[in-house]
């Protein structure tokens, strides 16, 4: 919530604790009480959407992907030098074409695009696993990384669900907030109408 959006929630919370204090003076008045209610049921909605766009954060979700990326980044990396050696050996320039990326070019660009980079020099890894002993890739080193690319997929659905339940939340508080002011017209109507 914005600055603002803090006040006038500070202020309608004042607003209802005043009407607590003095109910006897308002409660048997027929057409204020709904008026009250709803006001409070509106800023205890707002509160509501505040906790969730302060829970759904996706600043913790954004790390550890980024943190996961580069773990796929580095593990694929290494497996792409053993490939290259082992291309640049046997003159399979298909392959070697297939996995010559720099540390750099490997991990750069869109997410989805460094995935299938890594996805291919997997691949490659395990169809040449047996070829590879001689430069000491092994069996758990493929295995690692296939594991790490699997777990990759799901995160990103996470945290756009989490982005997502976040920009709802930070939408809707406006909304309430000009509900409540709607409602503090009314019971401001009403007031200077019965003449107090």
């Amino acid at each position: 919530m914005t600055r603002r959006q803090l006040n006038l929630v500070d202020m309608y919370q004042a607003v209802l604790s005043h009407l607590d204090k003095f109910s006897a003076a308002w409660n048997q008045l027929t057409p204020i009480t709904p008026v009250v209610d709803n006001l409070r049921k509106t800023v205890a909605d707002i509160l509501h959407q505040s906790q969730l766009q302060a829970t759904h954060e996706t600043k913790g979700y954004t790390k550890r992907k980024d943190a996961h990326m580069l773990q796929v980044v580095e593990q694929a990396f290494q497996l792409s030098l053993k490939l290259r050696s082992y291309a640049k050996l046997v003159n399979d320039h298909v392959l070697l074409q297939a996995v010559n990326y720099s540390f750099t070019t490997l991990g750069s660009g869109a997410s989805q695009l460094v995935m299938q980079r890594c996805q291919r020099i997997a691949k490659y890894a395990r169809e040449h696993l047996a070829d590879l002993a001689e430069f000491q890739a092994t069996e758990e080193e493929v295995a690692s990384l296939e594991q790490l690319l699997t777990t990759t997929e799901p995160m990103t659905p996470a945290r756009n669900v989490i982005l997502g339940a976040r920009k709802s939340a930070t939408d809707s508080i406006p909304e309430l907030i000009g509900q409540a002011r709607r409602q503090l017209n009314v019971l401001d109507d009403r007031r200077r109408g019965n003449g107090k």
